[in-house]
């Protein structure tokens, strides 16, 4: 299988489950715990520059580098019809520890 169809079909699993104890197991089996903390960090990243912290604090503030924080800017300035901001701001406003 080549890799669109591997994402094609990871999008259709993704899809498919509604349960969020499910959902969390799921990504529990599939990323590793290094996978799990880099998209987390990912995540944060994204709040950090939606929030308009500057990306020096960011990189500072999640010890990593300048670098990774940038890729993220560019994702956002990529996001043409909004998705992420659309999606992390409604989960930023109903986050609950």
């Amino acid at each position: 299988m080549n890799q669109k169809t591997n994402s094609s079909i990871l999008i259709k699993i993704l899809c498919q489950i509604e349960d969020k104890r499910d959902m969390a197991q799921f990504l529990e089996l599939l990323f590793t715990e290094k996978e799990a903390k880099e998209i987390d960090n990912r995540l944060e990243i994204f709040r950090l520059l939606l929030q308009q912290n500057p990306q020096r604090d960011i990189a500072s503030a999640l010890g990593v580098g300048i670098a990774t924080v940038t890729r993220g800017s560019q994702a956002l300035a990529r996001d043409s019809k909004g998705l992420l901001k659309r999606h992390l701001l409604k989960q930023v406003r109903n986050k609950t520890p």
